[in-house]
């Protein structure tokens, strides 16, 4: 009883078999790099619609900055506002200044300003769930002039 080994089997290449493995090697690693090129980014929020102009002044009188400004772009949840003079940089949270499209926000902010002043309007907008500051301020006045 003698067995009938067969040598007409064929197998694959060790040419082939390389390619193969080269091919799975390079589609595993350009599958990796997409994924992860995400992970290292932060994502902030979309400030690039938010826009303000002067309507129709920023002024100091009697301890008082005088602000009004119209909201020109994407709706905005709140507004703080940085001052800077010579004591240093003071930044306000200003209450009730959720502004929609083409709304104006005028207010009466009790502050002692003290030599030059130059004044930022930060805007916070939605982000998901969290309404979140935009990194760059939305209006500037270099220097304030008194009303």
């Amino acid at each position: 009883m003698a067995r009938y080994i067969s040598h007409n089997k064929k197998a694959m290449s060790p040419l082939i078999a390389t390619i193969l493995l080269i091919a799975f090697a390079v589609a595993l690693g350009t599958m990796i790099i997409s994924w992860s090129s995400n992970l290292g980014e932060a994502t902030g929020p979309d400030c690039s619609k938010v826009s303000m102009i002067i309507s129709p002044y920023i002024c100091y009188a009697e301890n008082m900055i005088k602000v009004g400004i119209r909201n020109t772009g994407s709706p905005v949840e709140s507004i703080t506002m940085r001052v800077v003079d010579e004591t240093g940089l003071t930044e306000k949270s200003l209450p009730d200044s959720k502004l929609s499209s083409s709304q104006v926000f005028s207010r009466d902010i009790p502050f002692a300003k003290a030599g030059k002043a130059s004044v930022e309007i930060v805007a916070s907008v939605l982000s998901g769930d969290q309404v979140v500051p935009c990194d760059k301020p939305a209006l500037e006045v270099k220097d304030i002039q008194d009303c």
